[in-house]
């Protein structure tokens, strides 16, 4: 039995459902909220908190969201900057698959996330949960787990009453243990509704995480024997952690050994921008040039189709998986790979090249000049874009201006940062690899949801707005007072396709052509009126030059009036 603060024994609430005891024991776990999107199948989960307000029994605060993509991708947001998985519930078989989406960008992301839908009831009659309604028998599925299992770590159907604490410890555990990423556990309604077993008490989880792994000491004394012997020794890194052990790392390593670290196809950024070894987010300019190449936690460090290698160079990745086992191809060059806790690894090769750097006074110093002059450049050209319409560099250095010290920014296929000030790691959050679009608004909500307090910006392009549901997340930050800026990058079309279709056929008919097939978005919806019926404060802004006040009068509103903000801009396509 748990002890309280007077280290006396503590009363512990007996849940009268296996559903309020699936409540209590996420919160147990560390479960903050419970991002939810109600069906039939969950009357035992809101009997269990109905049941809430006569015994106080801690859970999770419950959260009507009223679309899948919305819920999840706000976990995701919620993680990212915390660090603390949380817990999603859909209904059945349609609303998991209205889930999907998030699902696989969160498995893309390494993200710890605790998925649960209902299961239509699997008797007819004779149980407390048995159907009541004829959709019970559309929604039956042979496999409903199946739809999900490529993409999580673990899943399960609860089958018994008394599993639902122990199945709550192991997909939690599983879901944080490195590599991260999400579970899911199927919830039948009558065990769910079956009364709890007075013999089990749900008090303290049973299960702990494990410990980081570490990396091979031989193998870290062999990377830094190659590290030392480079004239142009190169980190790439692609993603950080939440708490920020792999920045401060990364920063030790590289600035002791004068190695520049390029953050290409960034989905999180490490290093402040102002770091004098951060050689910025396209590692082009550098990768042809370096001799051996330090690959941290990069699923895709350079694209292969286009980008080479110097001959004879050595190519070292490291990370708590280094080979993403997951992916069926992935053929990058692999002369040594040390797998273990990334942070740990990176510290371990700092101490081991102490001392041992020759000519690193002299590489510093040409590091550093090179990177002050490409920051000084792309703000520069980005300063340039202030026009009508404007260029996306000129809006995210707009955005850049008000971040702050702490403020932070999700991006889908929205900002550059390049041009940007990111005064410290986890400032920059970007679409996952998956790519599954709808993700920016949602994720920048739980960001938001966090803490109230500090800047969140989602910064969409105006196709990845329509795929959010916009409707759906504007309502969820007017109804849980979450000061969310958005701001839309509209230019009117698919750039991503417009930009594939060019890239595969340079000299095809389409090139030729001003609008390609299937790529318009034209006749553009009125965005500023979808977020002003949800009462956000919205403007649109044709001219560069008009951006830097909207965005100031956008911050004065989120910071006086604590509601969210929408600004619409009108910006050129890309090449």
């Amino acid at each position: 039995m748990p002890l309280d603060e007077a280290g006396t024994a503590a009363e512990i609430h007996t849940p009268v459902n296996a559903a309020e005891a699936l409540l209590m024991r996420l919160k147990q776990n560390g479960v903050d909220y419970l991002f939810a999107n109600a069906g039939t199948d969950f009357a035992p989960v809101i009997e269990g908190y109905a049941a809430q307000a006569t015994n106080d029994a801690p859970m999770p605060v419950a959260l009507a969201i009223p679309h899948e993509t919305a819920a999840v991708a706000m976990a995701h947001g919620y993680y990212l900057v915390t660090g603390r998985p949380q817990a999603v519930m859909v209904h059945v078989n349609v609303g998991l698959a209205n889930s999907i989406c998030g699902l696989i960008n969160a498995a893309s992301d390494q993200i710890p996330l605790f998925m649960m839908s209902g299961r239509t009831p699997l008797t007819e009659f004779g149980r407390l949960g048995s159907r009541m309604t004829p959709i019970q028998y559309g929604q039956e599925m042979r496999d409903q787990s199946g739809m999900v299992r490529e993409v999580t770590k673990w899943d399960y159907e609860l089958r018994y009453p008394e599993q639902t604490t122990t199945l709550v410890d192991r997909g939690i555990a599983i879901a944080m243990t490195e590599p991260r990423g999400p579970v899911f556990l199927s919830l039948p309604r009558e065990p769910l509704a079956e009364a709890w077993p007075d013999e089990f008490a749900v008090d303290v989880p049973l299960q702990s995480v494990p410990s980081r792994t570490q990396p091979d000491p031989d193998a870290v004394a062999k990377a830094a024997v190659m590290l030392a012997a480079a004239r142009n020794p190169l980190i790439i890194a692609q993603r950080s952690d939440p708490e920020g052990r792999l920045s401060d790392a990364l920063a030790t390593l590289a600035e002791s050994a004068a190695i520049p670290v390029i953050e290409n196809q960034a989905l999180h950024n490490n290093l402040p921008t102002a770091h004098p070894m951060h050689g910025g987010y396209d590692v082009g300019p550098w990768l042809g040039e370096a001799d051996v190449i330090v690959v941290v936690q990069s699923q895709v460090p350079w694209l292969q189709r286009s980008q080479k290698l110097a001959e004879g160079a050595k190519v070292i990745h490291v990370g708590t998986d280094p080979l993403f086992q997951s992916l069926p191809v992935r053929s990058f060059q692999n002369d040594l790979a040390i797998a273990g806790d990334a942070a740990a690894t990176l510290t371990a090769l700092a101490g081991a090249l102490v001392g041992n750097v020759p000519g690193r006074d002299a590489r510093a110093i040409a590091i550093n000049k090179r990177t002050d002059a490409r920051r000084a450049e792309a703000v520069t050209r980005a300063l340039e874009g202030d026009g009508s319409p404007m260029t996306p560099a000129f809006v995210s250095k707009c955005i850049s201006d008000i971040l702050g010290d702490d403020g932070v920014v999700f991006s889908e296929l929205g900002v550059n940062p390049g041009p940007m000030n990111l005064k410290g790691p986890n400032r920059f959050f970007s679409t996952p690899f998956s790519g599954g679009l709808g993700w920016g608004m949602p994720a920048a909500l739980g960001a938001a949801l966090a803490d109230r307090d500090r800047l969140s910006v989602a910064c969409i392009g105006d196709g990845s707005y329509m795929f959010a549901n916009p409707v759906a997340c504007h309502q969820v930050a007017e109804a849980q007072e979450l000061p969310l800026l958005t701001v839309v990058m509209n230019n009117g079309i698919w750039n991503a396709v417009r930009r594939a279709a060019r890239n595969v056929y340079p000299d095809g008919q389409a090139i030729r052509m001003n609008t390609l097939p299937i790529t318009s978005l034209e006749p553009m919806p009125d965005f500023c009126k979808i977020a002003e019926a949800s009462r956000a404060h919205a403007e649109r802004v044709e001219i560069g030059t008009d951006l830097p006040a909207a965005l100031e009068r956008a911050v004065q509103v989120i910071r006086t009036e604590k509601r969210q903000a929408f600004i619409e801009v009108r910006v050129a396509i890309p090449n």
